[in-house]
C-alpha cells in the first residue's frame, strides 16, 4: 500500500490535508482511498464512520469527484468539488478547492451545495469559471461518473 496526502487549499486562504491509500496514477488522473473517520454532514447525506471514499482527479478538467461506498460497497453518492489548479504527484494531490460542489445521490437526485459560501470579492473570471465547471458537471455527471466506474474497476 502506498500513501499519498491529498492537499486542498480553499478560496479562504485555509487548507485541509487527508492521508489516503495511492490506487492509481497515470499521466493527467489520478486515483485515492480514504477511510471516512467521523461523520461529516453532505447536503442531504450523513457520512459515517467506516465508509469509504474514492477520489478521482483529473489535471485537465474543472473538479474532483468522490464516490462514498457504504462498508457492504452499496453506493451513497458521487461528490463533485468545482477545482482548479489540480496536480498529481505519488506522494501528493495538491489542488483549490472552489467551494460550489455538486452531489449526485444514488436515484439521481442532484444537491448543488455551498455556492453561498463564494466570496463577494470573488474576480469575475473566477466566478466565471466556477460557472462553467459546474454548467459542465451538470451537463455531463452521467458520463463522468461512468468514466469513474470504469477506472474504479481498472484498479480495485
Amino acid at each position: 500500500m502506498s500513501f499519498c496526502k491529498e492537499r486542498k487549499s480553499l478560496l479562504s486562504g485555509g487548507e485541509v490535508t487527508y492521508d489516503c491509500e495511492l490506487i492509481g496514477l497515470q499521466e493527467g488522473f489520478g486515483l485515492l482511498r480514504h477511510l471516512i473517520g467521523r461523520q461529516y454532514e453532505v447536503g442531504s447525506l450523513t457520512l459515517i464512520p467506516g465508509m469509504v471514499s474514492y477520489g478521482f482527479y483529473w489535471t485537465g478538467k474543472p473538479y474532483t469527484l468522490y464516490l462514498w461506498l457504504q462498508g457492504n460497497g452499496g453506493r451513497v453518492g458521487y461528490y463533485f468539488n468545482l477545482a482548479d489548479s489540480i496536480s498529481l504527484s505519488p506522494k501528493e494531490f495538491k489542488w483549490r478547492d472552489l467551494a460550489v460542489d455538486v452531489l449526485i445521490l444514488p436515484w439521481g437526485e442532484v444537491e448543488i451545495l455551498d455556492e453561498d459560501q463564494l466570496p463577494s470579492n470573488l474576480p469575475g473570471d473566477l466566478r466565471s469559471y466556477i460557472e462553467s465547471a459546474k454548467g459542465m458537471v451538470l451537463k455531463n455527471y452521467g458520463a463522468i461518473i461512468e468514466e469513474a466506474n470504469n477506472m474504479l474497476v481498472k484498479w480495485v
